[in-house]
């Protein structure tokens, strides 16, 4: 659970996850690379 300070809080550490979730954290489907990674080899 986590407490937010304002709407903007919120809105910050939400934007911070998804850049992390689609550029560094690894995908299985994808094989084990990051999709930015694989973005780059096209």
């Amino acid at each position: 659970m986590h407490i937010f300070d304002s709407i903007e809080h919120a809105q910050s550490l939400a934007t911070q996850w998804m850049w992390v979730y689609n550029n560094e954290r690894p995908h299985s489907s994808i094989g084990g690379i990051p999709p930015r990674k694989l973005l780059e080899a096209i």
